[in-house]
């Protein structure tokens, strides 16, 4: 807390007469509120400004060593932001004049001067000081936050690039085609809500069988995608020793769970495609139920086979898994999707899954997995509107094209 004394405003009196000194003195100490230095010598003066931050410098004119000009001239490259006032007669005007152009005085005063209009002098002058001072202030902060926003803009470009890398490493582990599998043909959608997402697809084929996974990993954006960066290299390994989905699957949850931090956990379905006979068995780790779209009798079959999502259990009774065997006709097609796309939400409030979803899986009954996965984008893109979708999508369908 800052003492009286700190608080008082500081002036420099600078006049080689006495007398003049002493009115301005009492002057001042009448008011009150004022720290008074005052000097006979200019030269002294100057001396005291290189050592003593003032508020304000009254200087005369016409004094040996250096006249009141080059006083305040002085002062004003000494201290900036002290006010400067200078005192003169009546033949000096002309020297005044050039004191307000060459040494940015506040105001002259011309001797003898008024009291009144004195104090007034140095009211303003001081209120001017103050405003001049918050301006600075403000300037200054402003200054900052202007380097602060591009700093941040810069870390901004810098993350923006980063990400962009991320998101193309990520793309690269997703397959750019699925295997051509006889009997069967695969076709996928994948569509993050931020540059890098959770969800996931992958295939393994081997010894005439094909493994295909889904997964949506818990969370967005960078935690999601390391996820299910761990998840691929936990599939392939995983799925080249079995052909077991319940057993894949098992297998996949203890390590998940070792590995993931608590919290973390990845909702899948495996499918498994034996290529000598098309026959397919799935496996179900908390993500939405598959479909399967029978076209020839035109029904649409919902595959409710529950699991809980990998990574979240381990050793408790809760990590067996059931897998299921899916019969399937020429022109039936297997739908296994995240949750991003039943999740997709009109702007009131409902969501895609709650009645269209279905609706519209009714209504594209006999498309081919292609035609069906362009078309029902298309829907629920149409369904949100302008709403932005907050979830990754990945959409994987199996048509069974011949006997």
């Amino acid at each position: 807390m800052k003492s009286e004394h700190e608080k008082q405003t500081r002036v420099v009196l600078v006049d080689d007469e006495e007398l003049v000194l002493s009115a301005l003195r009492t002057l001042l100490e009448i008011n009150g509120g004022f720290q008074i230095l005052e000097f006979n010598e200019p030269l002294q003066a100057v001396e005291e400004l290189r050592r003593t931050p003032v508020d304000l410098v009254i200087s005369d004119y016409l004094m040996p060593g250096i006249n009141g000009v080059d006083l305040l001239r002085q002062a004003r490259s000494l201290q900036p932001e002290a006010m400067r006032i200078l005192l003169t007669g009546f033949a000096d005007k002309q020297n005044a004049i050039r004191a307000l152009n060459e040494a940015g005085v506040y105001q002259y005063l011309e001797k003898p001067w008024d009291n009144d209009q004195l104090l007034i002098v140095l009211r303003n002058a001081l209120q001017e000081k103050g405003l001049r001072q918050q301006l600075t202030e403000k300037v200054r902060a402003l200054d900052r936050l202007i380097r602060e926003r591009d700093e941040l803009a810069e870390r901004q470009r810098h993350l923006e690039q980063e990400l962009e890398m991320a998101a193309r490493v990520q793309r690269s582990l997703l397959p750019h085609s699925f295997p051509q599998i006889p009997g069967v043909r695969i076709d996928s959608f994948y569509r993050p809500c931020h540059a890098i997402g959770g969800d996931y697809f992958d295939f393994i084929r081997r010894d005439g069988h094909t493994w295909i996974l889904v997964s949506d990993v818990s969370g967005h954006g960078v935690q999601a995608a390391l996820t299910s960066m761990l998840m691929k290299a936990i599939f392939q390994d995983a799925g080249a020793g079995t052909e077991d989905p319940a057993q894949l699957f098992a297998e996949m949850n203890a390590r998940l769970n070792r590995f993931l931090p608590e919290g973390i956990y990845a909702a899948a379905v495996a499918v498994w495609v034996d290529e000598r006979n098309c026959r397919i068995r799935l496996v179900n780790a908390g993500l939405p139920y598959p479909f399967v779209l029978r076209s020839g009798h035109r029904r649409l079959d919902e595959v409710a086979l529950p699991g809980i999502p990998l990574g979240m259990f381990s050793g408790v009774g809760l990590d067996s898994y059931e897998a299921r065997p899916i019969e399937m006709l020429p022109g039936d097609v297997l739908l296994v999707a995240s949750d991003g796309l039943s999740e997709t939400q009109a702007e009131n409030g409902e969501f895609f899954g709650d009645r269209q979803l279905r609706q519209t899986l009714k209504e594209l009954n006999g498309s081919d997995g292609s035609e069906l996965i362009a078309n029902l984008i298309e829907r629920a893109d149409r369904f949100s509107g302008s709403l932005r979708s907050t979830d990754d999508v990945a959409i994987v369908a199996l048509t069974r094209t011949s006997p």
